[in-house]
């Protein structure tokens, strides 16, 4: 009873939205087409999902909740219920991470981050499409993870500013390293946003694959999108900061010293890595076992680039929410959730035509991004969004594509994991996150329309 009264008001309250909505969802009357197993998989699906946006509990806590209350309340079996953990994909993501670790570790992604922005020289806007650049440079070759580290960067870069924490310049700060190591993900090879997905459209077609070369080619209008909207925010948010000559970045570089051993070793496992992922479409080579064994390689005796500082600091906990919300889309398959989403939806989206059919799915996919994370809602809906848009004609590769690109539409920092994270160092507040975010989100819509989706039709995947 103490407990319960030392909660704040506004605990309080998240629990009382998190109980009345899961009640809610259990009451919905069950029939022949929304079955009693489908009420108890929703229940404890959306359950689970509030615990995690309103952050009562650890992700890994949410992560075994889930599954275990499938099993206990009869919604599925044993089986389906740990299948994330039965496709190569978790171990795709583990390699990629102890990959970006062990990157991190050698000092060589720290160097190339300093070298880029340096490069872009002192002026306040160089400076923002300095960090803009890196964070992409860095998502690259950590396949996305680069988000930490370019947060962690950025943070340095305000304190030697002298900038207060939060502040306005401060946001703009921000908004260049999300745009950079977050929204990149929309034109950036991540193991842990495309498996999900391919791994879904692959129980509707087997063959179907999008490869790290089709993502950029296919999406890089969204990297001019990232360009307009750092333009347009930082020319309209006054931030009453004028940057002086600043020899931040030549220190740091200076105070790293020549560059390492580790980091040439880095260096050249990078470019024989990236040889042998963009000719996977050629050799055959399954990029997912590409990701699951060959970082592990850096631990090797005469490489030594990765230790096991590298494994003890490995996102277990983002590693075992990803299996459990993997797990989501396989237990609604199993369920026909997927065959139910699309028999209410499809009609809809038939009158509405190609554009409608994008326009709902990112009303749809940000409606959901209050509710659930990307993870769950790329689980859940990517194989009755494929089915639909098979139904349409259109190209399953630009319905996976729209679903990373609506999923970019946040408003709150909670969201989306790796938004969170960066907001948590503080160059922000979550007044300014939500100004910054809603004119992102406007950007991104009318480029998401006007230019991305005709370059789809361009090419031939609509």
């Amino acid at each position: 009873m103490n407990e319960l009264s030392s909660m704040s008001t506004s605990t309080k309250i998240k629990w009382l939205i998190t109980i009345a909505v899961t009640l809610i969802v259990y009451l919905i009357p069950t029939g022949d087409v929304y079955t009693k197993q489908m009420s108890l998989f929703f229940t404890v699906t959306v359950f689970a999902l509030f615990l995690m946006a309103f952050e009562f509990f650890e992700p890994l806590v949410v992560a075994i909740i889930l599954p275990a209350a499938w099993i206990a309340t009869g919604a599925t079996n044993v089986a389906t219920a740990m299948s994330g953990w039965t496709n190569t994909i978790v171990y795709m993501v583990v390699g990629s991470y102890f990959l970006a670790n062990a990157l991190g570790e050698s000092g060589l992604l720290k160097r190339m981050a300093l070298w880029i922005i340096y490069k872009c020289g002192g002026k306040w806007t160089g400076l923002l499409f300095g960090i803009f650049m890196a964070g992409i440079v860095i998502s690259l070759v950590t396949f996305g993870q680069g988000y930490i580290l370019m947060a962690t960067l950025c943070f340095g870069i305000v304190k030697s500013l002298g900038l207060k924490f939060p502040s306005k310049a401060g946001a703009m700060i921000f908004l260049a390293c999300t745009l950079g190591t977050c929204s990149s993900r929309c034109f950036v090879y991540s193991p842990a946003t495309f498996a999900i997905l391919i791994g879904q459209a692959q129980q509707i077609d087997p063959g179907f694959d999008i490869t790290a070369i089709d993502i950029f080619t296919h999406n890089f209008p969204m990297f001019i999108v990232s360009i307009i909207t750092l333009l347009l925010i930082s020319k309209f948010w006054k931030t009453e900061f004028e940057m002086e000559e600043s020899s931040y970045f030549k220190d740091e570089l200076d105070a790293m010293g020549n560059i390492s051993t580790s980091e040439k070793k880095s260096a050249v496992f990078l470019v024989v890595f990236f040889a042998v992922l963009l000719s996977a479409p050629i050799t055959g080579i399954d990029a997912n076992l590409l990701f699951a064994l060959a970082p592990w390689l850096l631990l090797l005796p005469g490489i030594n680039v990765a230790s096991e500082k590298s494994i003890r600091e490995l996102n277990w906990q983002m590693i075992f929410f990803v299996s459990s919300c993997m797990a989501i889309g396989t237990v609604a398959s199993s369920l026909g959730v997927g065959q139910l989403i699309s028999e209410f939806v499809t009609p809809i989206m038939e009158k509405a035509g190609t554009m409608g059919f994008y326009g709902i799915t990112f009303a749809l996919t940000f409606v959901l991004n209050f509710f659930m994370t990307p993870l769950a809602i790329w689980s859940l809906m990517s194989g009755p969004l494929c089915e639909i848009a098979l139904n349409l004609g259109i190209n399953m590769q630009s319905a996976c594509y729209a679903l990373v690109m609506c999923s970019e539409a946040i408003i709150l920092p909670y969201e989306y994991v790796p938004y969170l994270v960066c907001f948590s160092f503080g160059m922000i507040s979550m007044v300014d996150f939500v100004k910054v975010n809603i004119a992102r989100c406007v950007l991104y819509l009318i480029g998401f329309m006007c230019l991305q989706i005709p370059w789809w039709m361009f090419v031939g995947i609509v």
